[in-house]
């Protein structure tokens, strides 16, 4: 069985859409909502689904990841934004994998039409094929006994995707597969893309070279 995890926080505009497409899928599946205390309609929206729901006070992910993982029953777990469209098929191309695998992502395509959309998503998917490290966007997924041998996601400011999955290529093969999932591009609307764009590489480069991720963070997100 494939256990789903969808971190969220306040997603009411978006988490029914991630939901129908999950719920569409062919195969043996749980799916999890583990919230960091959203204030608008979330939790009765995932409630309406049949998801299984667990609800903490503030926003962590690392927390909100972990803690959803600890309710799973399956044998590999996927934690998928909610902003995230799930592709068909998805389900069953993680129970078809072969034992060796340890993990992976799937590729990602940004939601749009603009330009810019299609080179982020090229760029993105090629980065993550020859680096084998994967952004939470593109939908990580791992064995769930490989996951408890980890101990789970590390508790970061920023970062928190790419520090667990340069880890996972410890453990066993990781792989990339074929998606896409289609993935907002709120983040890039709201500011410059170009911009952000930017910092996304900057804080790449900056948490390899060991900065501290505090430090990376306040950057990130400084206005």
């Amino acid at each position: 069985m494939i256990s789903i995890i969808v971190p969220t926080c306040n997603e009411e505009m978006l988490l029914a859409f991630c939901l129908d497409r999950v719920f569409s899928q062919k195969g043996e599946y749980q799916v999890i909502i583990s919230d960091g205390g959203s204030t608008d309609r979330t939790l009765e929206i995932a409630r309406r689904y049949s998801a299984l729901v667990v609800a903490r006070e503030m926003p962590n992910l690392a927390g909100q990841l972990n803690a959803g993982a600890a309710l799973a029953a399956g044998n590999i777990l996927l934690f998928l934004h909610a902003d995230s469209l799930l592709p068909s098929g998805s389900v069953a191309r993680l129970e078809a994998l072969p034992d060796r695998v340890a993990g992976g992502a799937f590729t990602m395509e940004v939601a749009g039409h603009r330009p810019f959309y299609r080179l982020l998503s090229w760029g993105g998917n090629l980065y993550c094929r020859l680096t084998g490290t994967y952004f939470g966007d593109r939908g990580i997924f791992v064995r769930s006994a490989v996951f408890q041998e980890m101990g789970g996601f590390a508790d970061l400011p920023i970062m928190t995707d790419v520090e667990f999955s340069r880890r996972l290529k410890d453990w066993g093969r990781t792989v990339l597969l074929p998606g896409p999932i289609m993935s907002s591009s709120r983040k890039f609307d709201r500011e410059n893309p170009w911009r952000t764009l930017y910092l996304i590489i900057y804080a790449l480069i900056a948490f390899r070279l060991k900065v501290d991720p505090v430090k990376i963070k306040e950057r990130y997100y400084r206005k």
